[in-house]
């Protein structure tokens, strides 16, 4: 019983120096970022009339914005593809039981791991500001960040199960082309496609924002009507962009419900 109270005690001690540590981190967060809450709290009663200004829609402007939404669905979808085709080619060599050279895998992930790190946005602006605004700097930018989630992701999905297939076939004398597609791909297949959907809705949430760095698409449209004060322009915006992205979503639930049920 003595131990147990002891445990206890310090387990207790243990949360609490956590949660001092917590809030006092906190604070400084707040005092760094200079937080003006009485200004905040001052302009609450603005809420009210911004909203009333958000409800009004113009439902003229829907058809100009799904063609911009196609435009960003294109944008995500395009690179989407090429970004497939370079993941799985960088995972098959990274991956541990399929890479053909120990050195080579490692060069990958390291260079996947700096790919991650950076963040969508930064490698979009950076390709925009070398190849110019527009849809094929949108691409290419968008390109990095698949790759660097995909890669990773179908890696981990290939080493998974596939140590005792490699071996076999390894045995037998197969190259490693037919190594990788009949050892590997044909039993992790379903969960390749289900990353390939996730990445699809991402590329999708990322495609709108490019409007904002002056790429097409409707975060293009959505950008404007924000500089311009245009309430119902950006309400009928937002909803647009909601209802595609639930759609989306729904696409994505269902996509991975049946990949796991075969």
């Amino acid at each position: 019983m003595d131990i147990l109270r002891t445990t206890k005690k310090g387990t207790g001690l243990r949360y609490f120096i956590s949660i001092i540590i917590v809030i006092f981190v906190f604070l400084i967060s707040v005092h760094l970022l200079n937080l003006d809450f009485t200004k905040f709290l001052n302009r609450l009663t603005n809420i009210g009339e911004v909203i009333s200004r958000m409800l009004v829609f113009d439902a003229s402007l829907i058809p100009s914005i799904l063609l911009e939404v196609l435009v960003s669905i294109c944008l995500a979808l395009t690179s989407l593809v090429i970004g497939t085709i370079i993941s799985f080619v960088l995972a098959a060599l990274a991956a541990d039981n399929l890479a053909p050279n120990h050195y080579i895998a490692c060069i990958i992930k390291g260079i996947v791991a700096i790919i991650r790190a950076i963040p969508a946005l930064v490698w979009i602006l950076m390709v925009v500001a070398s190849v110019g605004f527009g849809n094929t700097g949108g691409t290419i930018g968008l390109i990095f960040p698949t790759v660097g989630y995909l890669t990773k992701s179908f890696a981990a999905s290939l080493e998974e199960d596939g140590y005792e297939r490699v071996e076999a076939l390894k045995s037998t004398g197969a190259n490693w082309i037919n190594i990788v597609v009949r050892g590997v791909v044909v039993e992790t297949m379903p969960q390749l496609i289900s990353w390939i959907a996730m990445r699809f809705e991402n590329n999708i949430a990322e495609g709108i924002s490019l409007g904002m760095v002056g790429v097409g698409g409707v975060g293009y449209l959505l950008n404007k009507a924000i500089m311009k004060f245009d309430y119902p322009a950006i309400s009928t915006i937002i909803v647009v962009i909601f209802v595609t992205m639930f759609i989306f979503e729904v696409m994505t639930v269902n996509i991975k419900k049946r990949l796991h049920t075969k």
